[in-house]
């Protein structure tokens, strides 16, 4: 990307990471003299209209939850062809990346992080907000100890637009809940369920469910029995 300085406030100044949807850049916000983590949608994104329709409008929703436990939304906007959306920069590592280092964690600290993620969905489902993506790599943990859900909006805009493309919503086939495997809309519980997967990979190192592709994952979300994280960590207590 050529382009430094977006909209004459934003700096890009490192690429943290690339996903399907955008790059993200750790930056700064000339205006107000702070660090900043920038979204930038790839290209193909920012040629879809229904898509950018709802990324913006989630993302100026999402803008108006405040909680501890929640990377804070600060702006959306748009320089030429480039879509972009500026939140709180966080420094520390996503939860995948703490799991593959350090898993299985501590049955308190796999709690801990689980109970502050449980507390930022409760003051989004409060507002009629569910994530719909919940997976480790959607949870950063500052080099503080602070935990923060990210993505927020985001995750909805780009679930409507594969449902438009396919008929079904799928979020991340890992971490799906069985409402959503089905093709039924995400509930709260939803959000619940996959933080409960999360957990799992946390205390034992491993998904529940394996599969040759994301369909024969999902499936089983529905109605196969984990195996008992106890079998990969006897650490954790029997009850």
């Amino acid at each position: 990307m050529q382009q430094k300085v977006l909209n004459s406030r934003y700096e890009l100044e490192q690429k943290l990471g690339e996903g399907g949807m955008a790059r993200v850049y750790r930056g700064r916000d000339l205006r107000l003299n702070r660090p900043v983590a920038i979204k930038v949608l790839h290209s193909h994104y920012a040629s879809d209209t229904g898509f950018l329709q709802r990324f913006h409008h989630e993302a100026q929703a999402v803008a108006n939850l405040r909680h501890s436990n929640i990377v804070d939304v600060y702006d959306v906007g748009q320089d030429g062809d480039i879509h972009y959306i500026v939140m709180e920069y966080v420094p520390g590592s996503d939860l995948k990346a703490l799991i593959l280092r350090e898993a299985p964690l501590a049955v308190d600290r796999a709690v801990a992080i689980a109970e502050a993620v449980a507390n930022g969905l409760e003051a989004a489902h409060r507002l009629g907000m569910i994530h719909r993506d919940i997976k480790p790599q959607n949870i950063i943990v500052s080099d503080n100890g602070a935990v923060k859900i990210t993505d927020f909006g985001i995750a909805k805009s780009k679930m409507s637009t594969a449902m438009t493309e396919t008929g079904v919503t799928f979020g991340t086939a890992d971490y799906i809940s069985p409402e959503q495997a089905r093709g039924q809309q995400a509930t709260p519980q939803s959000d619940i369920y996959a933080l409960g997967i999360t957990l799992y990979e946390m205390l034992t190192g491993r998904l529940p469910f394996t599969g040759d592709n994301a369909i024969a994952v999902a499936m089983q979300h529905v109605g196969t029995e984990p195996p008992p994280p106890r079998m990969y960590n006897a650490r954790i207590p029997p009850q």
